[in-house]
């Protein structure tokens, strides 16, 4: 039993022994394991497809930047149905940050306890870690490929068209479209490279929206009646004029005006130059006639204005005149002139209008059609000019040329009244005046005589006017007979406002009556263009 006993114990201890040189050897194949190579990346290690096991820092580093230089030149394809647009992984802004990733790579099974280390060395063994190669692409230039690239096969929806011909409307089919979704589409772009590109490029299809037109030839059917029409003279006007007119008149012909929409008459007719169609005529400028470039056009916007409040248009802005033109009465007048005068009109109906405007016998004719919704039979709307105030021009603007002789004189612009008007819609039913609203009221400087006479204007005048010479100088016979000055009184005299009957007496059908012409003023005066 004593013996016995003592090789137990002899045995346990010997095994203890070994336990603990077991474990010492185990230990230090630990540690020797955990701390083998401290300096390069566990082999094992991949960043992306990039094998960076075994590499120094600078050595993996410098291997990734080699492959993301190369992945720029990458190929992205995006389709767009049948369509293709490539571009490149650099030309939408690819970058990576190639530091974290071989940090990562490096750290691996450097840090945490000695037991933590030494497991992941051995994993490592069993199975290779690999990092993903995460990039990112710049998103403004996605989007502006996108929008500038992939937007070039849009195949926008086209409305049904209206064009009159001959005297009858040709309606042209509508047609749907498909256009691309740019901020869906640049999305995607961005998601898939970052998460499914590898190398040998990627194709991505965009994301497309069928679209459909907001007007058919339905609808347009509808816009076949005149709902109002106006025409005026231009027969002593020149060619240079008359050809400005016959201009505006293209320009603005065949426009189509579709519910809720605003009509610009000057956006259609401007720029007023050479290149437009347009000549130099006479026009108004402050107070005075010039000549300009688009001189007249102002006769198109008094016309297509005369149309619209035949057919109760919406007026949305218009401007009179200067001073007093002669095509149509006070009031009826609309000036148009670059950045400053403009004539707008709503569709304030639920159908398209139609606009039509040309020249035939030396007269402008504009004509507005649509859906006809008022009661033409038991209805009807004229439109009254009242003339408020007459103002008399005063005395002439005379100018001494000194290189005439003495005597010399000719009128370089005639005198133009001056006038302060009002129009009117009065409205009848079977005949009988049902309401009368004011439509504008507009104000006519009056402008005197523009006179050039010849002499120093040393000598006093025989006239009022300063700066006149004595009248009672001899003329050459060749120079124009000399006119006494119109005489002025101190204060203009003004002519009392028409009396109104109470009912005012109207044929079924309004007669034109001419305009009234200026006291002292000319026909082929024109109106301002600006």
């Amino acid at each position: 039993m004593g013996k016995e006993k003592k090789m137990k114990g002899k045995i346990i201890k010997t095994l203890a022994v070994l336990g603990v040189a077991t474990i010492g050897i185990v230990g230090a194949k630990v540690y020797s394991t955990a701390y083998t190579n401290s300096d390069v990346i566990c082999e094992g290690i991949y960043i992306g497809n990039i094998n960076v096991g075994g590499k120094t820092v600078k050595q993996a580093e410098k291997k990734l930047e080699k492959y993301v230089k190369d992945a720029k030149s990458e190929k992205v394809i995006v389709k767009i149905d049948d369509e293709q647009v490539t571009t490149t992984l650099e030309e939408l802004g690819y970058s990576c940050e190639i530091d974290q990733f071989v940090n990562k790579a490096y750290n691996y099974g450097k840090t945490g306890d000695i037991i933590k280390r030494y497991k992941d060395r051995k994993d490592v063994e069993q199975k290779n870690v690999v990092y993903d190669l995460a990039f990112k692409l710049d998103s403004d230039k996605v989007k502006d490929f996108v929008e500038k690239e992939c937007t070039a096969f849009d195949k926008p929806a086209k409305d049904a068209t209206l064009k009159r011909k001959k005297g009858k409307f040709v309606i042209g089919k509508e047609s749907n479209g498909r256009v691309l979704v740019v901020d869906e589409t640049a999305k995607k772009i961005e998601k898939t490279i970052s998460s499914q590109w590898v190398q040998g490029g990627i194709e991505i299809k965009a994301i497309m929206n069928d679209t459909t037109p907001k007007y058919d030839a339905a609808l347009l059917e509808e816009c076949k009646d005149v709902l109002g029409s106006y025409s005026t003279s231009f027969s002593s006007s020149g060619s240079s004029r008359s050809q400005n007119l016959v201009n505006a008149a293209r320009l603005i012909d065949g426009t189509v005006l579709y519910p809720g929409e605003t009509f610009s008459t000057a956006e259609k007719l401007v720029p007023f130059t050479k290149e437009n169609g347009y000549e130099v005529a006479q026009a108004y400028s402050n107070g005075q006639v010039i000549d300009s470039v688009g001189g007249g056009v102002c006769q198109a916007a008094t016309t297509l204005y005369n149309a619209l409040l035949r057919a109760e248009v919406e007026i949305v802005e218009r401007y009179n005149h200067s001073m007093i033109v002669g095509y149509v009465k006070p009031s009826m007048d609309a000036a148009i002139s670059e950045g400053y005068k403009d004539l707008k009109f709503k569709n304030n109906t639920d159908t398209p209008m139609y606009i039509e405007a040309y020249t035939a016998n030396r007269s402008i004719y504009f004509s507005i059609y649509g859906k006809e919704t008022r009661d033409t039979k038991n209805r009807r709307v004229e439109y009254q000019s009242e003339v408020l105030e007459t103002i008399q021009p005063g005395e002439d603007k005379v100018t001494i040329d000194s290189t005439k002789p003495e005597g010399y004189m000719t009128v370089t612009q005639s005198a133009h009244v001056g006038y302060k008007a009002q129009l009117w819609k009065i409205v009848y039913e079977n005949d009988k005046e049902v309401s009368r609203e004011k439509v504008n009221y507009s104000y006519y400087a009056p402008e005197p005589r523009y006179v050039t006479k010849g002499g120093t204007g040393d000598k006093p005048s025989e006239s009022k006017n300063p700066g006149t010479t004595p009248g009672k100088t001899t003329k050459p016979d060749n120079e124009p007979k000399k006119t006494k000055s119109p005489t002025a009184t101190k204060k203009p005299v003004v002519t009392k406002a028409p009396v109104k009957t109470k009912k005012p007496i109207v044929t079924k059908a309004p007669v034109k009556t001419k305009a009234p012409v200026p006291t002292t003023g000319n026909d082929n005066e024109e109106d301002a263009v600006g």
